[in-house]
């Protein structure tokens, strides 16, 4: 009689319920992790025990992440200095799943330090179970860490990114496809029944398909656009019907992802104004066409020999097919390759040291570097306000400003305004990503598959940008450690002395550490790396496949390339070059090339 009066949970009463649940099973694996730690059990009895714990914490990680991403990396970061919006935590030691994978993995087993870091993780959970249960969730807030965490899916679990050592993604994938499936169980009601019932079919035929697969065999590919992208159309779709906004319709909120593309190759997926200088500025077709003025104007330079387009050719795809870059004195060079501007909006890092965090800082120093342009902004500001049309067109763009309508912001806003208008998304992966298409070479699709598994080289370049830009949210740009050689040379390899990011922050981490570049049109853009060292892209798959710098027998204790040999096959290495060509686009190149 008493469970009739027994008032029914809501639906997200029942989600925060399950997930707290789901985090106590996670604290329990711990438990018996750390005893058996306690106990000196071997290598192999300890690593069965972690593979549980990972798959209990998958089924709360798509709320953690979401409701808590500053929380996060202490419990799933990877094992590296952690960097919050491209400023670097010098403070913040790596600790987590992924560092205490790593100890299980080293030769020599630490099992103090394995205890020590699992007693942290265990404060971590209870942390996170105390502020979950008290917080004031919305039902807009489970739908969108579900849908970030079927990106996280598609762009990181596939190339088992936070777990590259035991490498059991499928059981994990698979333990987020059932919560999510008890998650929308919650929600059923009349009004969304058949898209519902639709949506649990995908999310079990998913399930099944996992089910009879290992991290070897997997067709990545055919799981994304066969199971991954139907799911995810039906959780948007369910979200619409049971009229559940997105927090962008309220005004109040920013981000790089867009959740109502429709997959992540779409060309609306991610806004790269996210990674302006100013998010909020209004844009003004003005200050796109100011900024082509100024990018092929070589009055910007203080000698008047150079211009942005000096070393960004158009007829180059706006890089100059150089080693390194010429400087502002005929026969010298820079020490380092020109990348092209192609897509470069899509990241939150530029110069290979990441020196600058947005388009707009990375002009100013440009400006000032005496082997480039050498200006004085002030010089500068002299010679634009004496010419009649700058004068003019200025003061329309920005007429709030007045007699002060050109200043260094306005000329930074232009010229990355106009950069920002390089997106080319459209290339043959793209389109047949998007359903544009349904027939794909089978050497790029056997490609996209090594790129993504064996390879593992989406663990860095991150779909679908392909640059080091984190998902599921795209907010910060990773660097790594690859042990670059001067030249491509496996004989006798001499380690490259540019020391990267270390410049910048002293610390061990950093030394010889580089901006992860995209390979999306990489085919054009030869030579390679930082130093331009690499000329075709067979000599850069050959030097992963040996693992790098540290792989050839080079001295790099900071290596974040893992330096066991990738052992690929020469096809393995064709159809990965493959996949890689078929993220070219040049398609309306011609739209910032200056008119004659």
């Amino acid at each position: 009689m008493l469970s009739a009066f027994t008032e029914k949970k809501t639906a997200l009463e029942e989600t925060q319920f399950f997930c707290l649940e789901n985090i106590k099973q996670m604290q329990a694996q711990l438990d018996t992790f750390q005893k058996l730690g306690e106990s000196a059990a071997d290598r192999k009895i300890l690593v069965d025990r972690f593979k549980k714990t990972r798959v209990a914490f998958k089924r709360f990680e798509f709320i953690l992440e979401y409701f808590d991403s500053n929380r996060y990396p202490f419990f799933n970061g990877v094992n590296a200095v952690e960097m919050d919006e491209g400023f670097v935590m010098p403070n913040a030691k790596p600790e987590g799943l992924q560092v205490i994978e790593s100890e299980l993995y080293n030769d020599s087993l630490d099992l103090n330090r394995i205890i020590y870091l699992t007693k942290q993780l265990k404060y971590r959970t209870l942390s996170f179970y105390l502020l979950l249960r008290d917080a004031q969730l919305r039902d807009v807030y489970i739908f969108e860490a579900i849908r970030f965490h079927l990106i996280r899916m598609e762009a990181m679990s596939l190339v088992a990114f936070d777990s590259p050592d035991v490498r059991n993604n499928i059981e994990e994938l698979i333990s987020s496809f059932k919560a999510f499936k008890t998650i929308f169980s919650f929600y059923k009601d009349d009004k969304n029944a058949i898209v519902q019932q639709a949506l649990n079919l995908k999310v079990q035929q998913a399930i099944t398909y996992l089910s009879t697969k290992n991290f070897n065999n997997l067709d990545r590919l055919f799981f994304i656009k066969n199971y991954l992208q139907p799911v995810t159309k039906d959780v948007t779709a369910y979200q619409k019907q049971s009229s559940i906004p997105y927090l962008e319709e309220t005004g109040k909120i920013f981000r790089a992802v867009n959740l109502k593309a429709k997959t992540i190759y779409d060309t609306d997926f991610l806004n790269n104004k996210f990674y302006a200088q100013d998010k909020y500025y209004k844009e003004n077709p003005l200050y796109t066409a100011i900024g082509k003025k100024l990018f092929y104007d070589k009055r910007m330079s203080a000698d008047g020999t150079m211009s942005c387009a000096s070393c960004h050719q158009p007829a180059n795809f706006f890089a100059d097919k150089l080693p390194t870059a010429i400087t502002n004195k005929a026969g010298d060079f820079q020490k380092r390759n020109t990348p092209s501007l192609l897509n470069a909006s899509l990241q939150a890092g530029y110069f290979y040291d990441m020196s600058a965090i947005t388009l707009e800082n990375q002009i100013d120093h440009v400006m000032s570097n005496v082997q480039e342009f050498n200006h004085a902004y002030d010089s500068f500001l002299v010679r634009l306000k004496a010419d009649t049309q700058y004068v003019r067109l200025f003061s329309q763009a920005f007429p709030e400003y007045k007699n002060q309508a050109i200043a260094i912001s306005t000329i930074n806003i232009c010229l990355a305004d106009f950069e920002r208008r390089m997106v080319l998304l459209n290339s043959p992966f793209d389109k047949y990503m998007r359903g544009q298409t349904s027939v794909i070479d089978p050497s790029v699709k056997r490609g996209f598959n090594l790129f993504m598994g064996k390879a593992q080289c989406g663990a860095c370049h991150f779909a679908p940008t392909f640059f080091g830009t984190v998902p599921p949210f795209y907010g910060v740009t990773e660097s790594e450690v690859l042990g670059i050689t001067k030249i491509f040379d496996t004989i006798h390899p001499i380690l490259d002395d540019d020391i990267g990011r270390f410049k910048n922050f002293e610390m061990d981490q950093f030394k010889f550490a580089m901006k992860t570049s995209t390979v999306r049109n990489a085919e054009l853009t030869a030579p390679y790396m930082h130093n331009g060292g690499f000329k075709t892209l067979e000599e850069v798959i050959e030097f992963y496949n040996q693992g790098g710098g540290a792989g050839l027998g080079l001295d790099i204790p900071n290596q974040t390339l893992v330096a066991d040999k990738l052992n690929l096959t020469k096809q393995n290495k064709k159809d990965i070059i493959s996949f890689i060509k078929s993220l070219t686009d040049t398609s309306g190149l011609s739209r910032f090339a200056m008119e004659d």
